[in-house]
């Protein structure tokens, strides 16, 4: 039976009581009420009972934390499930403005997280601990998904978990004390400007939409979620430039159109009723997935007769050095081979550092070479 004492310096309750133990435990009640102290007295015994013959689960610890909020101080502690609270985040995500892009990945996040969790998804979002995130990430690597891919599972999981810390539900992010799996970038490779005139030529006779997004792409720099939803209010032709805000850095980019990219989108704007969208069959479809817009373009590299320059990456995907991707490699390297600073290619890719940018250039050979050339030999000093 729990009782109740207090210490002659003190203003508050002492509970005394059985734990699951079967030790005598002593906790201050935080009560000056003697009514208020025994209820919880009570309930703390009952709770070490229960536990001590292993009758509750996390889900009913909870709840009886909650009824036992209720009984002391007349209100319930709401908070959301595992499930809920990451579907409202999502949600919350979605309502400002991510990139469709974005919010695809981070729905597939959370949506195998969910279902990794099965029926602890229904138990409050306190109970998650570092070994759930763990666990969903050893079952990812499990199943053959790269490390690159998910290190980006376990970093949307762990932005989500800081709102939680944020608003006071958590008192410390579970994700943070997981270690990521070691990674290794696979670096791209570029298409040529020759290349890039042969993936014009097939997206002429498969659709020309892809003419639009291609030229966009290798004139601009732009990721292809941009590209393929460029409207036509971020299109100046009066004033030759292009701006926009990049969707996965939310930076706004603008770039002087070239003579190529704008004669194009001069003789759509003449020639074609004009809708928000410049590719709207485009800008309608996902980035990921079969019919998606990755692996159409994909299919398009295919047609125009080149190489994808597909290898076996970690895990068990295959890894395509050249993707649309590639085309911002293109429009940085060529910049940079024709002589234009750095400074000016970090604003026009929207980089976040020139160390960033350096990954995304691709410096010709012969001029290399001609620099070296210009050393002195030995025999002329």
């Amino acid at each position: 039976m729990a009782s109740l004492w207090k210490h002659p310096n003190s203003p508050y309750w002492t509970a005394c009581y059985t734990n699951s133990l079967g030790r005598q435990a002593k906790r201050s009640t935080k009560q000056r009420n003697a009514k208020l102290a025994r209820k919880i007295a009570e309930a703390w015994e009952e709770a070490e009972a229960k536990g001590r013959a292993r009758q509750m689960t996390t889900i009913q610890i909870q709840k009886f934390a909650s009824d036992l909020a209720e009984r002391v101080v007349g209100d319930t502690i709401e908070v959301p499930t595992v499930e809920k609270f990451l579907n409202d985040w999502l949600a919350a995500k979605e309502a400002k403005d991510s990139s469709a892009g974005t919010i695809e990945r981070y729905g597939n996040t959370i949506r195998l997280f969910i279902d990794y969790l099965g029926e602890f998804a229904k138990a409050q979002v306190t109970a998650i601990a570092p070994k759930h995130i763990d666990g969903f990430m050893t079952h990812r690597l499990k199943e053959g998904r790269a490390p690159k891919t998910v290190v980006v599972d376990i970093k949307t999981l762990r932005t989500a978990f800081n709102r939680a810390f944020r608003y006071g539900i958590i008192l410390n992010n579970p994700v943070n004390a997981v270690e990521l799996p070691e990674s290794e970038s696979m670096e791209r490779e570029l298409f040529t400007h020759k290349e890039v005139g042969d993936l014009l030529a097939a997206a002429h006779k498969w659709d020309r939409e892809w003419v639009t997004v291609i030229l966009l792409g290798y004139y601009t720099g732009a990721r292809l979620g941009d590209c393929a939803r460029m409207k036509w209010e971020n299109v100046n032709l009066k004033e030759h430039g292009i701006t926009f805000v990049q969707g996965k850095t939310g930076k706004r980019v603008n770039i002087p159109t070239h003579i190529e990219l704008e004669e194009h989108l001069g003789t759509i704007y003449n020639d074609e009723p004009l809708t928000d969208f410049i590719s709207p069959g485009l800008a309608a479809r996902t980035s990921g997935g079969k019919h998606g817009l990755s692996e159409s373009f994909k299919r398009l590299v295919g047609r125009a007769g080149l190489d994808t320059m597909t290898v076996k990456g970690k895990g068990s995907h295959q890894f395509s050095k050249r993707t649309f991707h590639s085309l911002r490699y293109s429009f940085n390297s060529a910049l940079a081979n024709a002589g234009v600073s750095q400074e000016i290619r970090v604003k026009f890719t929207g980089h976040s550092s020139n160390a960033m940018n350096d990954r995304y250039t691709k410096l010709d050979r012969k001029p290399l070479g001609d620099a070296i050339e210009k050393l002195p030999k030995l025999d002329e000093q």
